[in-house]
């Protein structure tokens, strides 16, 4: 696509000119980031010497292989980078350089495992306790409450975005203390503690957060001869793409990169932000435009006129922080009464959500089959992950092939957790009547073999029995078979020979432990011992669902393994069992398990998920009254949104719940300006719920569409058949 006036005067710029330059969605920011960057090295600059930084590493990796078919030269690394990767980069430089251990970055689980620790350590003192002075944290904020996932996430992004904004535990403690916050004094002991595991652990170890800030205060510090700068003391120019969705920190190592002398050319659009819950504010935007040259990217290279006017509909009702030179204004409709209305925009309100799932799926088959559109190029977007999984499930039994690219916690994979369980039970004193069973499934048995086993069992023993002895419950005799792998081989079967080979599995483990084997070590022979690797190599060499399943299984069990190398090289203080039981009982993603780009499904996302994409077909799903817009306050329990403001200038609740509902907003924008050629709304409407407020930027909603005789699948081919077949007014069809 050849460059508009306003992209080729960017690209035209001065190779130590730096700025902001804005545009609306389908403007072609990211373009003309590819385009200035092969300039930049037409114009002589080496590849080390230019460099582009996205939010996220996601991005990065789509603009990484962008760049390198582009500019088609050789590169001492990739050209495309995320924010914390070139942080990382500068601090490891910096220890290598002063003899200092090299950096290593927290992972979610990791750092939620010590979260809770903590915690946990947090509610044994209070139950030991004997005066009320040992609490630290409120009454209100009993235990029970602070055991919860929620509790632990609200704690984890306050203290990001304490490190974020330079705020120490003495300085939190005193402010609290001077706004007579109970809880901010209770979080800046519990801060106090949290740092001084980290400086505990082996080695260098940081949270992102604190990664940043660290990179931040060396590039404000370090002299530009310093080899401590390492490879980044050779940049130039850093372009940076999706700069909305930039925090505090990484806007304050842009600044201490452009006083270093390097040219910062910023992209971004304010109004499609959607990292407001982790800092990412629109004000960072407008403090980095603050002071140097803005350029405005008007042209319209997404979507039809009719997605263009809805997009500059929605942005209008956001309010203005900084930066709105880039906004286009609404257009009347030109569309001549006469003519076939434009209908590239369709909004549905459905009976309910079976109806609504049934409406999705047949309009994606149809763009599918009748109008020829691959399914990556098809995209469904929903407001929260709870949605995502929800419509993930529901369209993939309506054959439509989805993947969602949600992460998720490495305990909830069953491969994963069968052989954690299998550790778990093996380091128990006592075993409660169903864990025999248990352990037997987590070894590979499934509910069929565990009921031939005990039927075996059962029958062994009453040919056995002296007469008039009693007989044990078949229950009794599978645990007695897991103590002693004898009994199981004793009734040589099929599930016998498992059963035992999984007690014998048990015991070597219960060795292990008493000898004091690390959490790897543990894991590699549970792990061994299944027999899992060989069958579900070979299903992963071939095609299908089984296939996608074993693939996902056996990355799952490659991160398992990590994650326990990791915990041995840290060196916490916490045992092999502490880290088999944090992980069976975390529920936070993996954030290291990366899978490859899913080929030939549809997407389904949250608006945050789709930075840097666009979809020919984009449906928004579940656009209800309450759940989008939803205005509950981030942050809400510990008032992290104060923190940002100073002591004299806090906001009043209107003032919060219209930020809000502008984030709310930023996000629908995002949603409906991904789509190139077809967007199409949805909202269940019945006595329960009904559709959002925001349908009143869409065009009169149509109920669900009639099914057509055909149904558009191989499935449906085939049930609609046979009731042609079984059909007695249509006895031919069987003939024919």
């Amino acid at each position: 696509m050849p460059l508009d006036p306003a992209q080729r005067a960017v690209v035209a710029l001065a190779p130590t000119a730096s700025g902001v330059v804005v545009g609306a969605p389908g403007s072609g920011k990211t373009t003309t980031v590819v385009a200035r960057v092969r300039a930049l090295l037409e114009a002589g600059l080496a590849p080390d010497e230019v460099l582009v930084l996205t939010p996220t590493r996601q991005v990065a990796t789509v603009l990484r292989d962008r760049l390198a078919l582009e500019v088609r030269v050789a590169t001492p690394g990739p050209l495309a980078r995320s924010l914390a990767a070139v942080a990382y980069q500068l601090v490891r430089a910096n220890a290598v350089h002063a003899g200092l251990p090299q950096p290593q970055l927290l992972t979610g689980p990791d750092e939620d495992r010590i979260v809770q620790d903590l915690l946990d350590g947090d509610a044994d003192d209070e139950a030991e306790a004997e005066f009320e002075g040992a609490r630290r944290w409120p009454r209100w904020l009993g235990a029970d409450i602070r055991a919860t996932r929620g509790f632990r996430t609200e704690l984890r992004a306050f203290l990001a975005e304490c490190t974020t904004l330079g705020i120490d535990p003495a300085g939190l403690a005193a402010r609290g203390e001077r706004e007579q916050r109970e809880v901010w004094v209770a979080l800046a002991s519990f801060a106090t503690d949290y740092q001084a595991v980290l400086a505990r652990l082996r080695g260098a170890h940081r949270d992102a957060a604190g990664l940043v800030r660290e990179a931040v205060g060396l590039a404000r510090t370090l002299p530009p001869a310093s080899p401590a700068w390492g490879a980044t003391g050779r940049l130039r120019a850093i372009l940076v793409d999706d700069a909305q969705e930039l925090t505090l920190g990484g806007v304050e190592l842009l600044e201490a990169f452009r006083a270093a002398g390097v040219a910062v050319l910023a992209f971004g659009d304010p109004d499609v932000g959607s990292g407001s819950f982790r800092g990412a504010r629109p004000e960072n935007f407008a403090r980095l435009a603050a002071g140097v040259p803005l350029h405005v990217l008007d042209g319209a290279h997404r979507g039809t006129p009719a997605l263009q006017n809805l997009a500059a509909e929605v942005t209008m009702r956001i309010g203005a922080v900084g930066v709105i030179a880039h906004r286009r204004t609404p257009v009347a409709s030109t569309v001549p009464d006469d003519t076939v209305p434009d209908d590239t925009v369709r909004a549905y309100t459905l009976r309910s959500p079976g109806e609504q799932y049934d409406t999705i799926a047949r309009l994606l088959r149809e763009r599918h089959i009748h109008d020829g559109v691959p399914w990556h190029a098809c995209a469904v977007i929903a407001h929260d992950s709870r949605q995502v999984a929800a419509l993930e499930a529901e369209l993939a039994a309506r054959d439509v092939p989805t993947a969602s690219g949600q992460g998720r916690a490495l305990g909830e994979t069953r491969a994963v957790r069968d052989l954690l369980t299998l550790v778990d039970l093996a380091a128990r004193d006592e075993w409660s009547a169903d864990e025999p069973i248990e352990a037997l499934r987590a070894g590979g048995l499934d509910a069929v073999d565990a009921r031939r086993l005990r039927t075996a069992l059962r029958q062994h023993a009453v040919r056995t029995a002296e007469e008039g002895a009693p007989v044990p419950s078949a229950r009794d005799l599978v645990a007695s078979g897991v103590r002693h792998p004898l009994e199981f081989e004793l009734i040589d079967t099929r599930e016998g020979r498992r059963a035992a080979r999984v007690a014998q599995t048990l015991a070597q483990l219960r060795d292990q432990l008493a000898a004091g084997a690390t959490a790897h070590e543990l894991l590699w022979t549970a792990w061994e011992r299944s027999g899992w690797e060989r069958t579900w190599r070979e299903a992963a060499a071939g095609h299908g669902s089984l296939a996608d399943q074993a693939r996902r299984d056996l990355d799952a069990v490659v991160a398992l393994f990590q994650a326990a190398k990791r915990h041995g090289e840290r060196a916490d203080g916490t045992g092999a069992l502490a880290f088999v039981r944090g992980v069976l009982d975390s529920d936070v993603a993996e954030d290291r398990l990366s899978t490859p780009e899913p080929v030939g499904v549809v997407r389904v996302l949250t608006p945050a998920a789709t930075l840097g994409t666009e979809f020919d077909t984009v449906v928004v799903a579940g656009v209800q009254d309450g759940v989008w817009p939803n205005l509950r306050t981030r942050g809400g329990l510990f008032d992290t949104w104060r923190l940002a403001q100073s002591d004299e200038g806090a906001a009043d609740a209107l003032d919060l719940r219209r930020g809000v509902l502008h984030d709310e907003l930023r996000l629908f924008v995002r949603a409906v300006s991904r789509a190139t050629e077809r967007l199409i709304v949805t909202a269940v409407d019945d006595d329960d719920t009904g559709p959002s407020v925001l349908f009143e930027f869409l065009p009169p909603a149509e109920p669900a569409p009639r099914a057509a005789e055909h149904p558009l699948s191989l499935r449906g081919l085939v049930a609609l058949h046979r009731r042609a077949l079984t059909d007695p007014r249509a006895s031919a069809a069987a003939r024919r």
